[in-house]
């Protein structure tokens, strides 16, 4: 009798009761969700492909996620704790497909029971090829130039190739992989530096690592140079013989640094023939020896024997004039032959017996 009298009061004017029980139900809720805050994070967005194919076209590589729950409880939340994926291994053959963002929670993602997670974007569309394997060279990308006199004789790049991984139609009629820019500005000694690769495409992928090592050696530039029409000059020439002859002229060719190359002058340069052992005149044939600036090398020397004739030089008399009085004959002064007063000076008439 009792409990009837109980369920007659719960069900006394029960509509009004279960009104307010839904309306309860709906403020707590409300309450909740006003109460739940928003926090977005950025995690690495994973491709998962069937053996033997990688993603050939470009897809975002992290993706915009949003957490919402209790303030307290996403706060807590790690970003590393959440896996971003895409799952492509359903589809058995290269296309192009359309596949939803998927989420993995793992560690701290785990505690909030309430948890909401939406991405941006919510899907993605890839293509998809068949996987490549391929070794390529690598090719240092060089810039600038040595300091004024030096070179870059020859590098060293550590590995010298690499394998690569990649889609097969990117992957086609690839032989090298370029490095970044390495600057040989002002340098002047030997150097070692530590540089990427430069990866064709986001879809070729380097198992091995991005990053080589390059080793240049520099040293003082090497030039060559041909100095021409360059006289000679004769030394040492005994007194009383001179050169009769025209002596050629000279073309040197000479190897050097750069800087001592440049730096020589051709007036710096003596070219000559020693004629201290020659004594008498005649035709000689003497060695053609030079004087020029220490650190270069004589590649070629025409000529290097010089032909020289020799003369003594003609002595010149002086000729003194003076003035012979005439014959008296010739003044119309007649003077008895054998005169004793005849001048010494007069000579026999032309004709005259002598």
């Amino acid at each position: 009798m009792r409990n009837a009298s109980v369920f007659a009061r719960i069900m006394h004017r029960w509509p009004v009761k279960a009104l307010c029980i839904a309306l309860a139900g709906a403020f707590y809720l409300l309450f909740r969700v006003n109460t739940f805050t928003e926090r977005v994070v950025t995690v690495p967005l994973q491709v998962i492909t069937p053996e033997g194919f990688v993603v050939s076209s470009e897809y975002p590589g992290s993706i915009n996620l949003t957490l919402r729950g209790e303030t307290q409880e996403i706060a807590g939340v790690l970003p590393d704790d959440i896996d971003a994926f895409v799952d492509l291994s359903s589809f058995p053959d290269q296309g192009e497909y359309r596949v939803p963002v998927e989420f993995r929670k793992k560690g701290s993602a785990l505690q909030p029971e309430a948890l909401e997670l939406r991405s941006r974007p919510r899907e993605v569309q890839l293509a998809m090829e068949r996987r490549t394997v391929r070794s390529l060279i690598v090719r240092p990308e060089l810039s600038g130039f040595p300091a004024l006199g030096y070179e870059l004789t020859q590098f060293i790049v550590s590995p010298s190739s690499v394998t690569a991984v990649g889609p097969q139609s990117q992957m086609t009629g690839l032989t090298e992989l370029k490095t970044e820019i390495i600057d040989l500005s002002g340098r002047r000694d030997d150097f070692t530096v530590s540089t990427r690769l430069v990866r064709p495409s986001g879809q070729i992928e380097l198992p091995g690592g991005e990053v080589v090592e390059f080793k240049g050696v520099v040293d003082e530039a090497v030039v060559i140079r041909t100095i021409a029409d360059r006289e000679v000059v004769v030394f040492d020439l005994p007194e009383g013989l001179s050169i009769q002859s025209e002596l050629p002229r000279v073309s040197l060719t000479v190897q050097g640094s750069q800087l001592t190359v440049e730096g020589a002058r051709p007036g710096d340069m003596t070219f000559y023939v020693d004629g201290s052992s020659i004594r008498r005149p005649g035709t000689y044939e003497l060695p053609l020896k030079m004087d020029i600036p220490p650190g270069l090398a004589v590649l070629q020397l025409v000529p290097r024997r010089v032909t020289v004739t020799v003369v003594r030089e003609s002595l010149t008399i002086p000729q003194t004039s003076s003035t012979v009085p005439a014959p008296a004959s010739d003044l119309g002064v007649a003077v008895p032959f054998g005169s004793e007063n005849l001048p010494a000076y007069a000579s026999v008439g032309e004709g005259e017996p002598s």
